[in-house]
């Protein structure tokens, strides 16, 4: 269907149900007394005033605005609350006050007198509360209009939420952003994204890599630049200190993200096989700390909601069950509200049927999973939704609706698993990931309709074709034809997912006094703070060997970044210090199975090579070069192929230079693949150096640069 150039006004109000617990509800206990010290307010729009409710016993207050639009409500402290004028208008702003007994709904009558300026400011994600640390443009722009169609604006069945203080932004037409295919050509897996106002924020899997989940903020929903991470380590044991043990293809998976407008809190949640859940939480996305909470239990892919200042996890691969917890700061713990229930049953067309999304939007609460058909594997957005999905009676009834199901025109691959935001202008857009081989799982943004007749209030995904008309993807050979023009401004500044960086840091740097590195670095499982530097040598990496080990797998304090395709290159100087008889040190390209190209101490002989090992396998020795002494700079690079369409030869070559002009391939090219039994990441490059006869020696690490061929 051919959609409308002009913008239909918003006119359907959403109808967000009040959720009751999962547990029976209960009477008061006669001694429990509360009420708000204000019945009645006035303010102007712009204008603030704090309630606050009195009383004994009471446990929690959740706070609610019945009119956004009108007035806003940020909780302060454990019992007050903060309105801010909107927009001229009455509304009723809620107090739900919870005793260790049962609830009590206190109700404020607000009336806002004047009309704020920008009182149309849209923002959060109707009932969902969805939503630059700057940085060299260091990945391809993905940025062309030459293929890209004018994408017709929408009319979005939910309304926007509006936003506070915080003007919209003009939209340039001439401007706007381009997603093409993949939109982030990179390993950036299991994403989950919110609005906050006009920024949107990501999460991602890192899994064994430190420090993990890492948050990426997007102006325009195409470029994302890295600006925090949720956790630097998650426990101090053996397998997460390599201790002749290791978490690859464990550690941080599928966590979700939401932020709740009426605390003012971010969430991310995710599961750490064979250890259990976790929820942070934090009250700065880009710069502060996060709250841990933990608890045992397995939450299988969690899609977190929060509803009616209520916070539920939907987990499991079939059926899909629902559980209530609650988040004890003082403790650090995760505690469950009543028992788990199973909510959705997989239905017997379905083989794989994980990886949830939890929204209520509407009238509806909606659960998108991916699924693959039993006829064979094919990555598929599915989606239930259901009313009343917390109310006395519910009958469990959900409706199923597939609302993507294709592949695209770079790669044969479905794509799958994924969420859903709006945008400050209205506009919907859903984020998938594709599995792409060696490169890993790469995401790409898709737009979402909720207006296509036969499909009223389901989030379709599709394109637009070379007319302007919606196409949806609904079985396996559909394929996305056109880059997707993104209705917001596009920001110029680019992305910022890896990075140069010549290790020139301030003499004071202190990781212990909270000093960090680039965010685009990580190391492969915990960091040995007591052996690595970049002040004992200034403007080196330095890398202690503070034990021995068996192969590159369990090096500490391997830095490591993503590679980027489809070609890219990543180079360092090394300068072989002080290493050790069996010591190995240099550049490695990782996947599952790696290659290494750098310096080996072969009896006290310093000689360049190249070599390779499969998964947890000592390295092999392909070929070698030039003996150097202990202070001559060694000059390594890895080119890196990813090929797209129907070629699927994915490789690595090695060079070394002992002046950084002059270059000579050394060795065997690494045919690199991705494998669910290894790492389960996307090629990655490390700088590395581990001993296997006596700890004690070091290599210093000049720079990494990292660029397209």
């Amino acid at each position: 269907m051919k959609r409308k150039m002009l913008r239909k006004v918003l006119v359907s109000v959403l109808a967000i149900a009040m959720a009751a617990s999962i547990m029976p509800s209960v009477k008061l206990d006669a001694t429990v007394k509360a009420k708000l010290n204000k019945s009645k307010v006035t303010l102007a729009a712009g204008a603030k005033k704090t309630i606050k409710v009195t009383g004994k016993n009471i446990k929690k207050v959740t706070w609610k605005s019945s009119k956004k639009s009108i007035v806003t409500v940020k909780k302060k402290g454990a019992k007050s609350a903060v309105l801010t004028g909107v927009a001229e208008g009455k509304t009723i702003v809620k107090a739900t006050v919870k005793f260790k007994k049962g609830k009590k709904v206190l109700t404020c009558k607000v009336t806002v007198t004047g009309a704020a300026a920008d009182s149309n400011t849209p923002s959060g994600n109707n009932g969902t509360n969805q939503g630059n640390n700057g940085g060299t443009n260091n990945i391809p722009n993905n940025q062309t209009t030459d293929n890209a169609n004018p994408t017709p604006v929408p009319d979005p069945t939910p309304e926007p939420t509006p936003a506070g203080p915080t003007p919209v932004p003009e939209l340039d037409e001439d401007n706007l952003a381009v997603a093409n295919y993949p939109t982030i050509f990179s390993d950036v897996p299991d994403t989950d994204f919110i609005r906050v106002g006009g920024n949107y924020y990501m999460v991602s899997t890192t899994m064994n890599m430190c420090p993990g989940a890492p948050i990426m903020k997007s102006t325009d929903l195409v470029h994302w630049k890295i600006v925090n991470y949720v956790y630097d380590t998650l426990f101090d044991d053996a397998k997460n200190n390599l201790d002749n043990q290791n978490v690859y293809r464990n550690g941080q998976w599928a966590a979700a993200i939401r932020y709740d407008e009426e605390t003012g809190l971010y969430y991310v949640c995710f599961n750490s096989n064979g250890y259990g859940f976790f929820v942070f939480t934090t009250d700065d996305i880009e710069n502060g700390q996060w709250k841990k909470h933990f608890i045992r239990d397995s939450f299988h892919d969690p899609g977190l909601l929060i509803d009616d200042g209520n916070i539920y996890v939907f987990y499991g691969g079939g059926p899909n069950n629902c559980q209530q917890i609650e988040l004890d700061d003082e403790a650090e713990a995760v505690k469950k509200v009543g028992n788990s229930r199973a909510v959705i049953q997989k239905g017997g067309q379905w083989g794989l049927w994980e990886g949830c999304h939890a929204y209520h939007i509407g009238d509806y609460y909606y659960v998108m999973i991916i699924a693959s058909p039993n006829s064979g594997w094919f990555r598929s957005e599915t989606c239930y939704r259901t009313k009343g999905l917390f109310e006395p009676g519910w009958n469990g009834q959900w409706e199923e609706q597939i609302i993507f199901q294709g592949s695209t025109y770079e790669y044969g691959t479905g794509i799958a698993q994924g969420g859903i935001c709006d945008t400050i202008y209205g506009d919907w857009y859903g984020m998938l990931f594709q599995d792409h081989d060696a490169i890993g799982r790469i995401p790409s943004m898709l737009a979402v309709r909720w207006d296509l007749p036969g499909y009223e209030d389901w989030p379709m995904m599709g394109y637009y074709n070379n007319n302007g008309d919606f196409v949806t993807c609904t079985s396996t050979n559909a394929k996305v034809q056109q880059p997707l023009e993104i209705r917001l401004n596009n920001d110029e500044t680019g992305s910022y997912i890896v990075d140069d960086d010549d290790f020139d840091y301030p003499e004071d740097f202190s990781y212990e006094d909270g000093d960090r590195l680039k965010l685009v670095w990580q190391w492969n499982h915990n960091p040995d703070h007591n052996n690595w530097s970049v002040t004992e040598n200034p403007g080196f990496y330095r890398i202690k060997n503070g034990k021995t080990c068996n192969s590159v797998w369990y090096a500490r304090n391997s830095l490591t970044q993503r590679t980027v395709g489809p070609k890219f290159t990543s180079e360092t100087c090394m300068i072989p210090t002080s290493m050790k008889s069996g010591d190995y040190a240099g550049l490695v390209a990782v996947g599952s199975a790696y290659g290494m190209i750098g310096v080996r101490n072969d009896n006290g002989r310093l000689v360049i090579f190249q070599g390779s090992g499969d998964y947890d396998k000592a390295i092999t020795v392909n070929a070698t070069a030039s003996e150097v002494s202990d202070d001559t700079p060694v000059y390594l690079k890895i080119e890196y192929v990813f090929n797209t369409g129907n070629t699927r030869a994915d490789n690595a070559n090695f060079f070394y230079s002992l002046d950084g002009e002059s270059w000579t391939k050394l060795g065997n090219q690494l045919h690199m693949s991705f494998s669910t039994s290894t790492t389960f990441m996307g090629a990655r490059t490390w700088l590395s150096n581990y001993a296997t006869s006596s700890a004690g020696g070091y290599v210093d690490f000049d720079y990494y640069k990292c660029y397209e061929n």
